[in-house]
């Protein structure tokens, strides 16, 4: 329903702040007969005169003056408000759904994700671990954050590399204790091998260095094989054996010295780290918001 009471106010306004009808009419493009129509209608209305007319001047009435304090207060309540609102606005709110690599989405995703939730409380959250490439539109996901690669890229998803896994080899320090250091790449191939074998029953091969580029080699002999990557992980720190597995894994064993790095000159890249992401939503502060803080994945190496 349209309410009278703010109706002429610019008018009233203008001509208290310009001191005359014609200067108020060139502020708001009216006529001076416009704005005095408007101000008597307003004094109408109100029951009182706003205005002490003279033939150069307006002056405001006591009236006026209380009136005119209640419209600038209202107005900038209202520019304040609104200007709150347009905020809010730039603010990542709602929910975002993001699919994750089952053990890089929980050792080093999550924590990054933990942190933006943290400094933004509106933000909403919806993380599927899973090794399944997922369709980001036939899923219902957002953002999907992969290793390796898979599904080719659809027309309407965004793309953003981060770079390569960096792989390293490793062992326990009981396995180094009982067996030695490795002091070659040979020595390395002839130890007692920890293998993963990945969901297509493919066994994972070790990336070994040659003058370029570097090849996969597929071990003839394994002490143990795993399918799960927190189970190669372990084994390995049991002394089982040696294994070649991405720096991002082991970084905190390392650090606590469970794990030693074998042949530490040796880094080769891995699979590759890459985003994809609805294209369509790329603008919107919430997905703008995880992308940004997804950036840091390119330094987990």
């Amino acid at each position: 329903m349209h309410d009278q009471r703010f109706k002429n106010i610019h008018q009233f306004i203008a001509c208290v702040q310009t001191g005359s009808f014609t200067e108020a009419g060139k502020r708001l493009h009216l006529s001076p007969s416009a704005i005095s129509k408007a101000i008597q209608a307003l004094e109408q209305r109100l029951a009182c005169r706003l205005f002490e007319r003279t033939t150069r001047t307006l002056q405001l009435t006591d009236a006026g003056n209380t009136y005119y304090e209640t419209c600038l207060q209202i107005l900038r309540q209202l520019t304040e408000t609104e200007t709150a609102l347009q905020l809010s606005q730039d603010l990542p709110t709602g929910k975002v759904a993001l699919a994750l690599p089952e053990t890089f989405g929980k050792v080093v995703v999550l924590p990054i994700l933990c942190s933006l939730m943290q400094r933004y409380p509106e933000l909403r959250l919806t993380l599927h671990f899973s090794d399944t490439l997922l369709e980001l539109e036939q899923e219902k996901i957002d953002i999907a954050v992969r290793i390796g690669g898979g599904i080719p890229l659809a027309i309407q998803e965004g793309f953003q590399h981060f770079g390569y896994e960096k792989m390293v080899f490793c062992a326990s320090p009981s396995f180094i204790k009982e067996y030695g250091m490795p002091a070659t790449l040979s020595d390395l191939c002839a130890q007692h091998i920890v293998g993963y074998q990945a969901q297509n029953g493919q066994m994972k091969p070790w990336i070994i260095p040659t003058d370029n580029p570097p090849q996969a080699w597929h071990p003839s002999h394994y002490r143990l094989i795993v399918n799960n990557t927190d189970a190669h992980l372990m084994a390995v720190s049991h002394g089982i054996g040696v294994a070649q597995l991405p720096y991002w894994l082991i970084k905190e064993k390392l650090e606590r010295g469970e794990l030693v790095l074998i042949l530490p000159q040796v880094k080769l890249e891995g699979l590759p780290l890459t985003l994809r992401y609805k294209a369509a939503q790329q603008s919107s502060p919430k997905i703008q918001a995880v992308l940004n803080a997804l950036h840091t994945l390119s330094l987990v190496n």
